[in-house]
């Protein structure tokens, strides 16, 4: 109240002008002391938490849920020998025709997408959960944290170059294939479609017992999801650490409290994607009783014939109907191949377990401190 003070709301410009040479009269607006406990002080850190915590715990009931009823139903089915898929768990060729499903680009896309994912992950979880037991050492680890930041702000540019690039190159194929029939809700497209709803509703009277084990086509809804997630976490996450990386520019037209808001969003929406996963992406991708302890797909770009047919039924007769089968037999990939293939995907989930059990001891400290 002291119209002397330094923080005094008519002095509060030149004071930040002090640090920040080209702060703007939005900018002395963030609250340095916002909480989200406070409606009447703060209302949209109040309401943009809230919103977030019931986003969080509806996505986690809904998809750890679909996975334990996954998980069940699977095991049940491995235990009266119903429909155990033909798969060599060591993860060498068990056939002299391989499918292949992923091309080098793909792959590529994916492995760099990961790294930077982990990397983004450690960098950023290791400043949000500052407080937790092993944040100090990992900070020191990195360099410090002006280290962090750049690490941290050079892999998101690295995703996000990746995303627009991958958006640039699909979108270039397919309007190409256009011309040659492709169709944008088809069974070889990503784009959501009837289908999809059709085949998690048969899921679900699978997973009770009411209904069959459904077949599918090319790509399945909950991959589909898997795909479409990082759209929406490109959006949250990527436009609110833009924010925070760029406050004088983003601060010259929009109010400071935007910035509270933007720490809360970038923050929770991280952790969603992180535990996301770490736990229903590994469990989809590598961890149910079919698939356990990890599917190397997505490193070698094949699977057997066998496989393919069990799999993926509706594409294998789809193919064969349109006499597009042998276009993509290939021969089985190489002992190297396979080897290599292993040791990168065993070691991509040990980081990603490792930085979730990192991330989780650090959200229940902070919860119970």
């Amino acid at each position: 109240k002291n119209p002397r003070a330094s923080t005094h709301v008519k002095n509060r410009l030149k004071t930040c002008k002090k640090c920040h040479k080209q702060a703007t009269a939005g900018f002395i607006k963030f609250e340095p002391h916002g909480n989200t406990h406070d409606f009447e002080r703060f209302p949209a850190m109040w309401i943009v938490s809230k919103f977030m915590i019931v986003l969080l715990g509806g996505v986690f009931v809904f998809f750890w849920g679909h996975s334990l009823l996954w998980f069940y139903r699977e095991l049940q089915e491995r235990k009266a020998g119903i429909h155990a898929l033909r798969v060599n768990r060591r993860g060498e060729p068990i056939a002299k025709k391989y499918v292949q499903r992923f091309s080098r680009h793909w792959r590529q896309v994916h492995l760099v997408l990961a790294l930077a994912v982990m990397t983004l992950a450690l960098t950023g979880t290791t400043l949000l959960y500052a407080d937790s037991f092993w944040a100090p050492t990992m900070m020191k680890m990195l360099g410090g944290p002006k280290v962090a930041g750049i690490i941290h702000r050079s892999a998101a540019f690295i995703f996000g170059l990746l995303f627009f690039g991958h958006i640039a190159v699909v979108l270039g194929k397919n309007l190409l294939k256009r011309l040659e029939g492709f169709r944008w809700f088809g069974p070889d497209s990503l784009l959501p479609r009837w289908q999809d709803f059709h085949d998690f509703a048969a899921m679900m009277r699978w997973f009770f017992g009411k209904g069959p084990r459904p077949v599918f086509d090319r790509w399945t809804y909950w991959e589909k999801f898997d795909y479409w997630a990082p759209f929406w976490g490109m959006f949250v996450i990527g436009a609110s650490g833009l924010m925070l990386w760029f406050p004088i520019f983003f601060g010259g037209f929009l109010p400071g409290w935007v910035f509270n808001v933007a720490t809360i969003v970038h923050g929770e929406e991280a952790f969603l994607a992180i535990v996301f996963l770490f736990t229903v992406h590994f469990f989809n991708s590598h961890f149910r009783p079919e698939k356990f302890p990890l599917d190397i797909v997505m490193f070698t770009g094949t699977l057997s014939l066998e496989e393919f047919k069990e799999e993926r039924p509706l594409e294998y007769e789809r193919l064969v109907k349109e006499g597009k089968l042998g276009d993509y037999l290939v021969e089985p990939p190489s002992d190297k191949l396979v080897r290599n293939s292993r040791i990168l995907g065993f070691t991509l989930i040990a980081v990603g377990l490792i930085l979730l059990i990192l991330v989780l001891s650090g959200f229940l400290q902070g919860l119970f401190s």
